[in-house]
């Protein structure tokens, strides 16, 4: 809600909750008056729920939501990245900066991919187009419950905008900006690169690969460098967006048109990174008599990915590794592209389509949306409400992988020759990708207030749905390259397959609410859900859900001890909630959670030869479980909202626990091989997560100056009440490897001791390599004998930190408005969680590949080229050509903690009004300058705190700097 006056806009967000199913219709006389306190704009905000709508004041759920002027604040190419640091217990995590793919991972209090609904209806949301939301509500505990089969991990419901009354106005929005890597390693120059392989053959007892006079050759300038970042990677790439609505409408109908283009470009200097969005909305919403109203929202996008054909982690992996003593050309002659250590591969060719081919990605997207309300004339209250939803799917991909050859160069004759030859031979793959999704549903609900003090809802909604899509793909190899489709293949070869899904449920939903005077409130909620992933005999499930709130500062007591005069408001609520959860959320084990009921046979399964003919051979699929059901979700979840000082500071606080039981899992037991067959899955695990949150908020006009402060804390872990586990050996397989009751995402190994400083500190200390620490350098990590008995093995491994998603999320967003000046700026982070370095990042010459720079700092000869000097002294151990078997065993020097503030987002802007611009037909004209992902703290410092892989190859997150504007005409 836009901290300021109310007006007019709360109405048209009740009329955008009308075309939800069970909202009733909200005439003009239902807006409410105008109220200029905080108190007002804070509790009386109308929020979106589940198939309904309702005054914040009223809810006695935990919920959170942001508005349309905050996602406006974060002008970002993939909508999940405006959540990020806004929402309270809500957590976003952003792993990569690939456009088209760099949205954040989202989940409710940790509990896993929640369930987005946009306007009433199940889709995905990332590639909405943000100027087309009016507001984000999250659903983080019962309220959930009203959603069903997929609500058991929370809901996101989404709002988008509708038309307004009055002359059609026409909105334009754009911004451009340039991208730049957030953070990305710095390599070591050739001649780093040449002492670090000397040191390491040297230090094994060898002789140097290169020798000392190379070394100093290059050290000189004598022979040429090469910096593979920047001939790979350039230093920013530009991104843009525009859109333009147009809105208006009368007392008897109401209309909105809305399209939208982005296009983003990746950081490769060959340009040949791209992507591009098309969206367009179209909604009309009309009363065709006083008690009879109807809606139509259609809404598609089109979604463009082009690039290389090679992958990123193929083409980073080709940037960090290959040699700087290594020219991307032979002979540094741009005609022709020169071999490399990668496995001959040169990331120049990769990186470009016309050489090394291409993958086209589209996603085309159409929903359309259908619906009605009907006011009953005879009863005042009593509505009838449906609603319809078509949503179609269709992507392709198509992977071109032509021929392509790399030089090396003769410099005695001169002469050019092939030394590898890429993507031989020729290929081509093609994916079709197809899915349909109908959602239907019919309520018949009451609304209605006695005497001023008793207001009272009731609601029952029947719903369908029907899901189901599938896919195949085809391949072939070609003799030329010149024809990138299937048809002018070969048939040698040639390959095909595709998989299939189809999932259908019916729900029948109730709410009942009560209040008295807006003090005492309940709010029950049942869900009987039915779906076609489980057998007949339990494939029903019922899942109540309840909540209730008192509004305490409504009490006589709380005025006469004097306490309204500081706390304006304080409600205290509780709810209790069971969801049932059909294993659909988990993408990665989706297929094998369907259909367990059901006998079968894989085929083909195997060979078969009859004579000179090779048959494919059917087998069984494996036992059923005709008992296989509903896991359960149980929630419950306790908290208080106070408004201080008529809106001056706001707190909300909340306390959650959730169980979960029947997870599915398969009975971890031996079978003879001769039983022919698979156990299926069963529900057997339990798992739990609790946490709280705090939110503190602080809003005030000092002068002409209005600051509006926002603060949210979360904290969440996750616990395994009981997984199923294979029978252990012994007491140590059992203490390291069994989870019940311990937390999740834990980290194992050894806990360090710093590193051997000497020779006589290696031989006074535990032996730690099996052979009396023999092979240990001074310079080599120290491990603790945490059992004390003078060997350093398994029985030492300890837990030594967290998973890689942050347990605590927190942010805090300031937002400062004056006489047309607005600023606003959020700082988001989190904390409780590790990132481990591997590969790369723990081993300077991993695999005969180039070395980080943080690797100088590491423990050295003073003459690296005389083995009898003494040692210097580093933050890294000594190199190694293969690295140490002493330093990669998994330990705590190389876990880091990730704990990280980002300086997510900070906009400055100004508004300009006025009679010259109303002369050229412009109402209203703002212009701002944003950044986003600008600056971030942490101790990880060598890649960005929010990326998981430890090896360091992932596309990084971008930092991003656009400037913008908005015109109404």
């Amino acid at each position: 809600m836009k901290k300021r006056r109310l007006n007019s806009k709360v109405y048209f967000r009740i009329t955008i909750a009308a075309c939800f199913l069970g909202m009733h219709f909200v005439t003009a006389q239902e807006a409410p008056k105008k109220a200029d306190t905080a108190k007002t704009k804070t509790i009386d905000e109308v929020v979106v729920l589940g198939y309904t709508s309702r005054k914040k004041k009223n809810v006695t759920s935990a919920i959170s939501t942001i508005n349309a002027k905050e996602v406006s604040q974060s002008p970002v190419a993939n909508l999940s990245n405006v959540i990020a640091g806004r929402l309270p217990g809500v957590v976003a995590v952003q792993r990569s900066g690939e456009p088209g793919f760099d949205g954040a991972g989202v989940s409710i209090r940790g509990f896993g991919d929640a369930l987005v609904v946009v306007d009433g209806v199940p889709q995905p949301y990332t590639q909405l187009d943000p100027n087309d939301v009016e507001s984000f509500t999250v659903l983080k505990d019962a309220a959930a419950a009203v959603y069903g089969v997929r609500a058991a991990n929370g809901v996101i419901l989404i709002t988008t905008k509708s038309g307004s009354r009055g002359r059609a106005t026409i909105d334009y929005s754009m911004y451009y900006g340039v991208q730049s890597p957030t953070r990305y390693p710095k390599l070591v120059n050739a001649a780093d690169f040449i002492l670090l392989t000397d040191e390491g053959e040297i230090n094994r007892g060898g002789q140097p690969a290169y020798g000392k006079n190379v070394y100093e050759d290059y050290l000189a300038g004598r022979r040429k460098s090469y910096d593979w970042l920047s001939l790979a990677i350039r230093p920013d790439s530009p991104q843009q967006q525009h859109n333009i609505t147009v809105n208006g409408g009368s007392d008897r109908i109401k209309y909105l048109m809305s399209v939208g283009y982005l296009r983003q470009d990746g950081m490769w200097r060959s340009g040949d990174t791209m992507f591009q969005r098309y969206n367009f909305r179209t909604k009309v919403e009309g009363k065709v008599t006083d008690h009879l109203s109807v809606g139509m929202n259609v809404s598609g996008r089109i979604e463009e990915r082009d690039s290389p054909g090679s992958n990123p982690e193929n083409m980073i992996g080709g940037v960090l590794r290959t040699f700087p003593t290594q020219s991307p050309y032979a002979n540094d002659n741009p005609e022709y592209l020169g071999t490399t250590n990668q496995s001959h591969q040169n990331v120049i060719a990769l990186m470009q389509k016309s050489i090394s081919g291409y993958t086209d990605d589209t996603n085309n997207f159409f929903n359309g949306i259908l619906n009605f309300t009907y006011n009953a004339p005879f009863l005042e209250g009593l509505y009838l409400s449906g609603q319809y939803s078509y949503t179609k799917r269709y992507r392709q991909i198509k992977n071109w992988r032509p021929t392509f050859t790399l030089y090396n160069y003769n410099e005695a004759t001169g002469a050019y020759t092939p030394g590898y030859v890429g993507n031989s031979p020729t290929s081509l793959r093609h994916d079709f990708v197809e899915e349909t999704d109908r959602v239907s549903n019919l309520s018949l609900g009451y609304k209605k207030k006695f005497n001023d003090q008793h207001n009272v809802e009731a609601l029952l909604v029947f719903e369908e749905r029907a899901n189901k899509g599938n896919n195949f793909w085809a391949s072939r190899e070609f003799l030329l390259d010149s024809k990138d489709y299937l048809f002018a293949g070969v048939d040698n070869n040639k390959n095909n397959n595709g998989s299939a899904f189809d999932f259908a449920s019916r729900s029948l939903v109730g709410r009942a609410y009560y209040d008295f005077k807006n003090k005492y409130i309940i709010d029950f909620i049942f869900r009987y859900d039915g779906s076609s992933r489980f057998p007949a005999n339990s494939r029903w499930g019922f899942f109540p859900a309840v909540s209730a709130g008192w509004r305490a500062s409504d009490e006589a007591f709380f005025s006469n001890l004097g306490l309204k005069k500081f706390i304006t408001d304080l409600k205290f609520r509780g709810s209790w909630g069971k969801v049932g959860d059909d294993g659909w959320n988990d993408v990665n084990n989706r297929n094998a959670t369907s259909w367990q009921f059901v006998p079968g046979y894989t085929y083909p399964s195997g060979n078969y030869i009859f004579g000179d003919a090779v048959i494919p051979g059917l087998s069984d699929k494996g036992l059923i479980n005709p008992n296989i059901t509903w896991f359960t979700s149980t929630t419950t979840n306790i908290g208080l909202e106070m408004n201080i000082l008529k809106g001056l500071f706001t707190i909300e606080a909340d306390y959650f626990f959730r169980k979960r039981s029947g997870l599915f899992a398969t009975r971890a037991v031996s079978i003879p091989s001769t039983f022919g067959a698979s156990l299926p899955q069963e529900n057997i695990n339990i798992d739990n997560n609790r946490g709280f949150e705090f939110v503190l908020g602080h809003h005030k006009k000092y002068g002409g100056v209005d600051i509006d402060v926002r603060g949210n804390v979360s904290f969440t872990r996750s616990q395994w009440e009981y997984q199923e586990r294979a029978p252990f050996n012994n007491s140590q397989e059992q203490w390291l490897n069994d989870s019940t009751n311990r937390w999740k995402n834990i980290w194992w190994g050894y806990k360090t001791a710093g590193q051997f400083q000497s020779q006589e500190d290696i031989n006074s200390w535990a032996v730690q390599d099996g052979q009396g620490n023999r092979t240990l350098r001074p310079g080599d990590i120290k491990y603790e004998d945490v059992n004390g008995d003078g060997i350093i093995d398994d029985k030492d491994v300890r837990v030594i930190g967290r998973g890689t998603v942050p347990e605590i999320m927190f942010g805090f967003n300031l937002n400062v408005n004056w006489k047309g000046f607005d600023f606003s700026v959020l700082f988001q982070g989190g904390a409780n969680f590790n990132q481990y370095f591997s590969s790369g990042y723990q081993n300077p010459l991993y695999n005969g590949a180039n070395s980080l720079d943080m690797f100088m700092d590491r423990w050295h000869r003073q003459d690296p080229y005389d083995p009898t000097s003494p040692w210097v002294p580093g933050k890294f151990p000594a190199t190694w050509p293969t690295g140490s078997p002493n330093n990669q065993k998994t330990s705590d020097f190389w876990l880091k903690d990730a704990s990280y503030v980002r300086l997510k987002n900070i906009q400055l802007g100004y508004t300009f009004k006025g009679d010259m611009l109303q002369s050229i037909g412009i109402k209203k004209l703002r212009v701002y300058l944003n950044g986003f992902n600008l600056v971030t703290w942490d101790k990880v410092k060598y890649l960005d705190p929010e990326n998981n892989d430890s090896r360091g190859l992932y596309y990084p997150q971008q930092r991003v700097i656009n400037f913008g504007l908005n015109a109404t005409l």
